[in-house]
């Protein structure tokens, strides 16, 4: 028991190449099991690897070596993950402000809701038009 004990102590875990490979996997047997050739089944053997290679990770102790590499799978996926907070981050905004494009210059101009109608000063153009808030 003591050598079990000592085996779990230091494993690196769960961490998001980890994630990615199980995604990956899972993502492999839908596609093998909603097509319906031949051809495409013979990789769900292939949907095996990522998991060996995620179960792997999980028990391995060299813990440098699995960070450097999560830390290449999360600068990958970066720009991702910027698309979506940037995106979140709107639709925050959303809520509290407005957003017009000026006519003359097309500049994005963000305005707080719910000050009935006024006078937009473009801050690019200097152009002056009247909306509704």
């Amino acid at each position: 028991m003591k050598h079990l004990k000592s085996f779990f102590h230091g494993i690196y875990g769960f961490d998001g190449l980890s994630c990615g490979l199980l995604f990956l996997s899972v993502l492999i047997n839908l596609l093998t099991a909603l097509i319906p050739v031949a051809s495409v089944q013979r990789w769900n053997a292939v949907s095996l690897i990522p998991i060996l290679i995620c179960i792997l990770r999980f028990f391995s102790h060299k813990r440098y070596k699995r960070d450097r590499e999560n830390q290449q799978f999360m600068r990958l996926l970066h720009p991702f993950f910027e698309y979506f907070d940037r995106k979140s981050q709107e639709r925050e905004q959303a809520q509290i402000f407005r957003f017009f494009k000026c006519p003359v210059c097309a500049q994005k101009i963000r305005v707080p809701k719910g000050k009935g109608k006024i006078e937009i000063t473009c801050p690019k153009c200097g152009n002056k038009f009247i909306k509704k808030t």
